[in-house]
């Protein structure tokens, strides 16, 4: 019976080091690391996002949280919705920041204040940019459309 005892008390103990739990019981970790999808074609970009706009991005506006991660909210003005229920006027778009290192590598992509196709999704009422790096496109006046809308 001791030898059962034993051997339980070693299988706990192992699985809490194993953990790291007993590194820093204090510690909570809420990050994850999301293995975004790649749409192969701006039409599958527009067919898969909640919503799609025309604007510039004028200003940051605070900052929110996205998987554990902070991402930089920005106040744009929307020139054109091309899909969702989004309005003409100003919206709150945060930049969906990559996971599992440096949130913004190459930079927020809403900071540069340029015209740009946005491909936004809902998340918990707030707008996001679809994925990190698929979520925005430069896009100057005269450019046409690289999807169908309809």
């Amino acid at each position: 019976m001791r030898r059962l005892v034993a051997a339980a008390m070693m299988g706990g103990l192992s699985g809490a080091v194993l953990s790291g739990c007993w590194l820093n019981p204090g510690a909570v970790r809420t990050d994850v690391c999301v293995d975004w999808v790649s749409f192969e074609t701006m039409q599958q970009r527009f067919d898969h996002a909640g919503a799609v706009v025309i604007g510039t991005p004028l200003k940051r506006d605070g900052e929110t949280r996205s998987y554990g991660y902070q991402a930089n909210v920005h106040e744009v003005a929307v020139e054109q919705v091309l899909k969702g229920g989004l309005g003409l006027g100003t919206v709150r778009v945060a930049a969906r920041p990559v996971t599992c290192g440096k949130t913004y590598p190459a930079g927020d992509p809403l900071d540069d204040g340029s015209r740009k196709l946005m491909f936004l999704t809902d998340q918990n009422g707030e707008w996001f940019t679809m994925t990190p790096d698929q979520g925005t496109v430069q896009f100057p006046a005269g450019t046409p459309l690289p999807f169908k809308t309809g």
